[in-house]
């Protein structure tokens, strides 16, 4: 199989590049029955593992650290950040991508190449989750499969939707941060329309961010503003807020008086809960539990 340039609106320049990687049918897997699938963006990593098909995936990126066995496979890049060379060289048969593949100009190189890709959302929605399951459960030729997955993720919201009616009448405000403020710098924290926005609300939460969206710095001072019952710190090996980080912040004078500190409602969870993969529904269980516990603290 030859990989070529559908259209060549000013991206003549990747022909060079692109001219030293060259196939024969002969060496490809074309003729075994599994595909060669290079998967970029965790939650379509987990995907196509949770179907059934992770013996198929050949490389993934940087984002995808779960399950443990993609970790071992080759790496074309991190998903905001892909080359598509990286891409091609790994000989795929099929690519699937998450929405948040980037930068842009690495997309539209994909999109004019003749490479088969699967396109998936930028995952921010229990929605945009069960229709990448679908999509992608059909593109591998079991549509039957996507229906127990769809209905775990489901069964888990439900779950974490009916422990919250517990304290729907005074819903706890939690923060999320990727990185913790400290006394010389700013953390990094999640606004509204962000992953950890509707994560937060399918445990039962409200973000204490009301005034940016996505993800942007939080401050000492801010922080004491917002003053959240619980905060939530994300983690993955060197990603997120270290242990020292968020020692410092709990021990931090000016940030005593902040509710989640003062109950002692900070806690670490997975970095890699925001993917919004098929454990989507545990990850929000996770954060309800610990929602629960701050609110029982404060009771006491």
């Amino acid at each position: 199989m030859n990989y070529k340039i559908i259209s060549d609106n000013g991206f003549k320049f990747v022909v060079a590049a692109l001219a030293i990687i060259t196939y024969s049918a002969q060496t490809k897997s074309e003729a075994s029955e599994s595909p060669r699938i290079v998967t970029v963006g965790g939650a379509a990593t987990e995907i196509v593992f949770a179907l059934g098909s992770g013996d198929s995936v050949v490389a993934t990126d940087l984002s995808s650290i779960y399950p443990p066995e993609a970790r071992k496979l080759p790496m074309v890049g991190y998903v905001r950040s892909v080359s598509p060379e990286g891409i091609l060289s790994m000989e795929p048969d099929l690519v699937i991508a998450t929405g948040a593949f980037g930068p842009p100009t690495a997309r539209q190189m994909m999109e004019r190449l003749d490479v088969k890709t699967l396109w998936l959302p930028d995952l921010k929605s229990p929605n945009d989750l069960k229709l990448s399951i679908t999509k992608v459960a059909e593109e591998l030729g079991d549509p039957a499969l996507a229906k127990p997955l769809i209905q775990v993720v489901d069964f888990d919201l439900n779950e974490a939707a009916t422990r919250a009616e517990v304290w729907s009448e005074s819903i706890p405000s939690v923060l999320f941060l990727i990185e913790p403020p400290g006394p010389t710098k700013s953390g990094m924290g999640g606004g509204v329309d962000s992953s950890a926005d509707t994560l937060i609300k399918l445990a039962g939460g409200t973000n204490a961010v009301t005034n940016f969206s996505g993800f942007k710095p939080v401050s000492v001072e801010s922080l004491v503003a917002m003053n959240p019952n619980v905060i939530l710190v994300g983690q993955s090996d060197n990603h997120g807020g270290s242990p020292e980080s968020i020692q410092a912040m709990i021990e931090n004078p000016a940030l005593a008086g902040v509710d989640a500190i003062a109950t002692g409602s900070v806690h670490i969870v997975p970095l890699d809960d925001l993917s919004f993969g098929p454990r989507l529904g545990k990850a929000a269980l996770r954060w309800n539990s610990l929602i629960g516990e701050a609110i029982d603290s404060a009771a006491e």
